[in-house]
């Protein structure tokens, strides 16, 4: 939950960051996308650290790095210098995302799909607690405190794992990077990773994009009214928790998989409506649609392989990528041509991916 506080809790406040730093929206944009672009490279380096360190010792350190680098942020002037210290701490977010659900997926095997729901589902109401709070915390205070008030929770959270036993020391099996090359010879995966890469790229378009067409269109919006909009991430809470309930109604997890596209589809049309109300509704959809197609294809991955490091490492790698690229790429046509285009060519792209999942949807029989 903290990490992705950390994580995520500067996107409602990108305006705000950018009048503090004096930069344009390209240059703002960096601030989310500069931090996935780790995550889409580092699960797969962290699938070997975990042989060779202790898992304990691993997040103990990383949760120190994370808290430690956002404070010296906070003190910094220079935007690029922030920027810098922002893609610093970002190498250490992976290792414990990375360990922990690789952990959840081994430690009960009967039951990943129910585990893998309660990560999402922490991991949610992380994003939800870091863009509410830390709007509401920036408009009492300074952006600054807001940010420190989850570093300083993020010290706490090392100081009280050290307090645990370690259990588990080595939880990959050995590989090399060839191991990697079965996902890609085979058409259900490649299918399956368009649809990860193109989930987070258009959730990203939409979330990081959205303060700035508030903005534009309400010019007396405040930080806390932007970050109330993002309220509707408990909806992906609830989504992620509930998802075995909606498979068995949906009789699969292919038709909830392809039920959670179409949800997304219709979100990002219902968020071109220029009214704040019906925002908070556009938004429950979005997240709605996308947290269900994150529950089901984080399982399917893993129920497709023995190699679960491994799928995990992958699926983080291909499911940021889309996220860094969907942070920082749209930021230039949504200058260009607008909002309205930024979402119609969004719920597009997911079609497309509805499209090649609906092509190899026999082959996942789960």
């Amino acid at each position: 939950m903290l990490t992705l506080a950390l994580l995520y809790a500067p996107q409602p406040l990108m305006p705000l960051l950018a009048s503090y730093f004096n930069v344009n929206l390209n240059q703002i944009s960096w601030i989310m996308s500069i931090a996935l672009i780790p995550l889409a490279i580092s699960p797969l380096i962290y699938g070997y650290l975990l042989e060779n360190f202790s898992l304990k010792k691993i997040l103990i350190v990383s949760l120190f790095a994370c808290a430690i680098l956002q404070i010296l942020g906070s003190l910094v002037l220079n935007f690029y210098i922030f920027l810098s210290l922002r893609f610093i701490q970002a190498l250490f977010i992976p290792a414990i995302l990375t360990s922990l659900l690789t952990l959840l997926t081994r430690i009960d095997t009967n039951n990943i799909q129910k585990n893998i729901a309660f990560y999402i589902g922490a991991t949610t109401f992380g994003g939800f607690v870091g863009r509410i709070f830390g709007s509401y915390l920036s408009d009492i205070f300074s952006w600054g405190i807001a940010l420190n008030f989850f570093a300083f929770l993020m010290l706490i959270c090392a100081f009280s794992l050290m307090l645990f036993k370690q259990k588990y020391s080595n939880l990959t099996q050995k590989t090399s990077l060839k191991d990697y090359i079965p996902f890609f010879k085979q058409a259900k995966f490649i299918a399956l990773f368009i649809c990860i890469f193109t989930m987070f790229f258009a959730f990203q378009s939409i979330t990081s994009f959205l303060p700035f067409h508030l903005k534009e269109v309400f010019k007396d919006i405040t930080q806390t009214q932007i970050g109330l909009v993002y309220v509707s991430y408990l909806t992906g809470v609830l989504s992620s928790l509930l998802i075995n309930k909606t498979i068995q109604i949906l009789k699969s997890r292919s038709n909830t998989a392809v039920f959670g596209l179409i949800s997304f589809i219709m979100g990002c049309f219902f968020v071109m409506v220029k009214d704040y109300y019906f925002s908070f509704f556009a938004m429950f959809v979005v997240c709605s649609g996308m947290f269900i197609c994150h529950a089901i294809f984080s399982a399917m991955i893993n129920l497709s392989t023995t190699k679960k490091g491994l799928a995990n490492g992958l699926y983080l790698t291909i499911y940021y990528s889309g996220g860094a690229l969907g942070s920082v790429l749209p930021g230039i046509y949504y200058q260009i041509v607008g909002w309205d285009f930024l979402c119609t060519l969004t719920a597009s792209l997911l079609f497309c991916s509805l499209l090649g999942f609906l092509r190899y949807k026999k082959d996942f029989k789960l």
